[in-house]
């Protein structure tokens, strides 16, 4: 799994062509995505 800092960095390579992409936006993005539960894949039948 990425580090958080491999991942800000991820998102900031996405947000450079966004208008004023800020830290603040990222690590709060980046805390919001620690908090999520991962989905279960759905079992085929």
């Amino acid at each position: 799994m990425e580090s958080d800092s491999a991942r800000a960095a991820r998102v900031k390579e996405l947000l450079v062509d966004c208008y004023k992409p800020t830290e603040a936006f990222i690590s709060d993005l980046l805390d919001k995505i620690r908090g999520m539960q991962k989905l279960s894949t759905p079992q085929k039948k």
